[in-house]
């Protein structure tokens, strides 16, 4: 099971009634070399909260939907701990090296697959292989896990191209959620690549400090074209938040 074609899956519980989306899938990095374990599945459910479903609780995958075993669910909102990835968030335009053959690559989406105890773990991953050629898309390639060398530890860099594409569809307070949920340098990454209007859109659901910190890291005239696209008076009292330098840059 492909895990970027879970994103957006309504959730039902045992009744048929629908609890949330699917958003991402939680992995637990092992001590070995086998790949990770997927423990969970990330939904968000109204209003606006992210909570954790562990796999056990998962009954049924398909393409239209995923059934739960039990309607008690735990509403507390979706931590990662450290030794987690989410796979969409973490892994979806990564650059990695297909081994043997040491051929460069960015990952498009990851599998993932139960075994006879139903333990879930990833399995295979999607890469399109980096041609060096602006006018060309690379070969989509399906590999091992462990074929696929840089998928953990920390990016140098990472695309967002992939990640974007899922997201595409979300309202904004629902993309906005979204990104209070990325680590910082994700979060900006994404931001930076929405194109003006919808980077307006969203800013306008962020808490104000986010909306500093996006603004903020932004250069100099993207930002004053973001800034030219939100609402007078929300713009206003961001430009009054800005540090002194980036106010100065951003109402030039």
């Amino acid at each position: 099971m492909y895990v970027a074609r879970l994103a957006g899956l309504p959730v039902f519980d045992p009744n048929g009634d629908q609890v949330g989306r699917i958003r991402d899938a939680v992995v637990r990095l092992r001590t070995t070399n086998r790949p990770p374990q997927a423990v969970g599945l990330v939904a968000e459910m109204p209003p606006r909260r992210r909570i954790f479903l562990p796999m056990g609780r998962v009954t049924s995958i398909d393409a239209d939907a995923v059934v739960l075993g039990t309607g008690t669910l735990n509403l507390r909102r979706f931590e990662k701990r450290p030794n987690e990835l989410l796979v969409l968030e973490d892994l979806l335009d990564r650059r990695v090296t297909i081994e043997p053959d040491e051929v460069p690559g960015v990952v498009v989406d990851v599998a993932m697959e139960p075994n006879r105890v139903r333990e879930w773990s990833l399995v295979r991953v999607a890469v399109r292989e980096s041609t060096g050629r602006l006018t060309r898309r690379g070969h989509l390639r399906e590999v091992d896990w462990a074929r696929a060398r840089g998928l953990i530890g920390v990016p140098d860099t990472q695309g967002t191209a992939n990640l974007l594409a899922l997201l595409e569809g979300m309202r904004p307070a629902d993309l906005a959620n979204a990104l209070q949920d990325m680590p910082d340098l994700r979060r900006n990454e994404v931001a930076a690549a929405l194109d003006d209007e919808r980077l307006a859109d969203v800013l306008s659901e962020l808490p104000e400090h986010d909306q500093v910190e996006i603004i903020a890291g932004l250069d100099r005239e993207r930002a004053a074209d973001v800034l030219e696209e939100m609402d007078p008076d929300d713009a206003a009292d961001l430009l009054a938040e800005l540090p002194g330098p980036s106010r100065r840059c951003s109402s030039s």
